[in-house]
């Protein structure tokens, strides 16, 4: 059965905007799947967990995180 993640748009990512190049997003998702290797980088969704729940798109002022069908 097909399932939802959430998928980075890197042409509309602005973490450099996030304080102290932290994303917001990531801090956003409740269960830690959008990680951030190091301050400024842009975070990577893990697919294979993700459940496509929308928190970190709505939590991202940037519009840069989509909830898509797998």
């Amino acid at each position: 059965m097909p399932g939802k993640v959430a998928l980075v748009a890197w042409d509309k990512c602005r973490v450099k905007e996030c304080a102290d190049g932290i994303c917001i997003a990531a801090r956003a998702c409740t269960r830690r799947l959008l990680n951030q290797e190091a301050p400024y980088e842009t975070p990577l969704p893990h697919p294979n967990l993700c459940r496509g729940c929308g928190d970190c798109m709505r939590a991202c002022p940037h519009g840069a995180i989509q909830i898509v069908a797998m």
